[in-house]
């Protein structure tokens, strides 16, 4: 164990018995919904941890759980192929029936107004003003990770050989970002100019955008799969797992191609989650070892507090305004944690 970074309490912990899969918050910053592998949801009061309501929403196994950043809205998705839109009081707003396959993939635009979710090798779109839904083609195999571009004008979603890009208003296909393996995860920088993915061979795969065949760019060296992808809100630095160590590239200038990542370390186990804030230079990292640690990346490579939790962490979220951090773990904690003083 890292003796040497600060270790600090939790503002608030809740042990609510049974794995989490997704942590989000509201909106208004005043309700975090935990969406349980069991197929529950759970709405907790922010402030305190106090349970607001719980009700079902997929009663085959739950995937995701998220909020809308701009709307009282909730999504959720399961195994039983359903996307469901609620209230942020628990009442069943919309629902998509997407098929016999897992609702695996969900996600909102950065401004909360669209919803994209993938069920299988299928991809739809919800559009929040009309609640017009569109499938887009279907995709050579299933969809393993979804990312918007900042505007939310187009969609990224990866699956087997590359990414496929949509664009968000009418489901059309906007082009393509070719790789020779499968894909399972994605993440768009936030000033638009990469798109990278986690591969099955222990690296990660980078494409500049606008993409010119050829100029794709391969990190690897990793010792485990990278599904943990972060970017900072300036699109300048990408944090990774695939380890045990948080990597974190600059991509500011002419980008990461040659350059050495700077290697954070402090967790005893595999990263399992990472989060930036929305807006500032906070990155939170929780590990199997049940350690959220924080850090300013972009600065050091020294943590700044520790916060524990038991079991692994499966998720973390920060909030709105970014002065707190929300995790769940595979043992069913769920705590909120304030920012380094």
């Amino acid at each position: 164990m890292n003796l040497s970074v600060p270790v600090r309490p939790w503002e608030w912990f809740a042990g609510l018995g049974e794995s989490v899969s997704q942590v989000s918050w509201s909106s208004d910053g005043n309700v975090l919904a935990v969406g349980l592998l069991d197929g529950r949801v759970v709405l907790l009061n922010a402030a305190n941890g106090a349970v607001l309501q719980t009700f079902m929403a997929h009663a085959d196994g739950l995937f995701r759980t998220a909020f809308s950043s701009s709307l009282p809205l909730l999504a959720t998705s399961g195994q039983d192929g359903f996307i469901r839109i609620w209230s942020q009081t628990g009442e069943r707003f919309q629902e998509i029936e997407g098929g016999k396959a897992w609702a695996e993939q969900l996600l909102w635009s950065p401004g909360g107004d669209r919803l994209a979710a993938a069920v299988g090798r299928r991809l739809f779109l919800w559009d929040a003003a009309s609640r017009k839904v569109v499938e887009t083609a279907v995709h050579r195999s299933t969809v393993a990770g979804l990312s918007w571009k900042a505007d939310g004008s187009v969609l990224a979603a990866a699956c087997y050989a590359g990414v496929e890009l949509w664009r968000s208003a009418d489901g059309q296909h906007h082009g393509s970002l070719p790789w020779k393996t499968s894909l399972i995860s994605l993440a768009w920088s936030p000033d638009g100019r990469w798109v990278v993915a986690g591969t099955q061979e222990q690296s990660i795969q980078i494409w500049e955008i606008p993409f010119r065949a050829g100029e794709e760019l391969a990190m690897s060296g990793y010792a485990a799969k990278v599904r943990e992808l972060a970017w900072h809100s300036g699109g300048r630095y990408l944090a990774t797992g695939g380890g045990t160590e948080v990597m974190v590239w600059d991509c500011g200038g002419r980008g990461p191609a040659g350059t050495t990542p700077r290697i954070l370390q402090g967790h005893e186990a595999r990263i399992s989650a990472l989060a930036y804030q929305r807006a500032g230079h906070l990155l939170a990292s929780g590990g199997q070892d049940g350690q959220v640690l924080m850090w300013n990346a972009g600065k050091s490579s020294q943590a700044l507090r520790r916060m524990d939790l038991p079991g692994v962490v499966t998720d973390l979220a920060w909030s709105p305004s970014g002065n707190r951090v929300a995790a769940g773990t595979r043992d069913g904690a769920v705590a909120v944690g304030g920012i380094p003083a």
